[in-house]
């Protein structure tokens, strides 16, 4: 609504409730909108506006984008908090092909990396896709760096995998021994290990 980037949304449910859940039955809004924030994330990385001095908790200050910032979005929801179904993300591909879109960008996998190509739907509707001329960006997993554990390997798509920055985020973590140890962390001052722990629990421990 701030700024008109955002021109469709869908969501498709048939193939999660054909096997036994319901969508938005308490848990999550029955609707395009996002409710854990999977969805809000990807569409900012694929084509958010520049945001001047964006930064982590204060450190890395600097420019934010995304990657085709001036681009508009169509948002296709075909994930659940239950899970997905991949009829469900086929119908969502199919119907993205229909309504005529330049690029597809996926931040989802088969589960089993070794499914053939003939047998599984992303590769089969980002072939489709492809066909048309959609260039189709999906990513590469993140379960690695053990070997083989790629997903989206088809030839057809462009698989992208995990960046760094060329910054760090310097901190000491003080023992109880009274021995420090330099590091990276968000947090860019000395930690000491009893505070750390209350952090976490403070956070995590709701």
């Amino acid at each position: 609504m701030c700024n008109n980037k955002l021109v469709g949304a869908r969501f498709f449910v048939k193939g999660i409730e054909a096997i036994g859940f319901v969508p938005g039955d308490g848990n999550e809004f029955r609707s395009p909108r996002d409710w854990a924030g999977h969805g809000t994330h990807t569409a900012s990385k694929a084509a958010g506006s520049q945001v001047s001095s964006a930064s982590i908790l204060g450190l890395a200050n600097g420019t934010a984008r995304g990657t085709a910032s001036k681009a508009k979005i169509a948002m296709y929801k075909a994930c659940w908090v239950e899970g997905c179904a991949l009829s469900d993300i086929t119908a969502a591909m199919e119907k993205a092909i229909e309504d005529g879109v330049d690029i597809l960008s996926l931040s989802l996998g088969s589960l089993n990396i070794y499914t053939p190509y003939y047998s599984d739907p992303i590769a089969i509707g980002a072939f489709a896709a492809a066909d048309r001329g959609i260039f189709v960006a999906c990513f590469a997993g993140n379960d690695g760096p053990s070997p083989s554990l790629i997903v989206n390997t088809a030839p057809w798509i462009t698989t992208v995998g995990a960046g760094s920055l060329d910054r760090t985020f310097p901190v000491q973590l003080r023992l109880g021994n009274s021995k420090v140890y330099s590091g990276d962390s968000l947090y860019n001052e000395e930690v000491n290990v009893t505070q750390m722990f209350s952090i976490f629990h403070l956070e995590y421990c709701d």
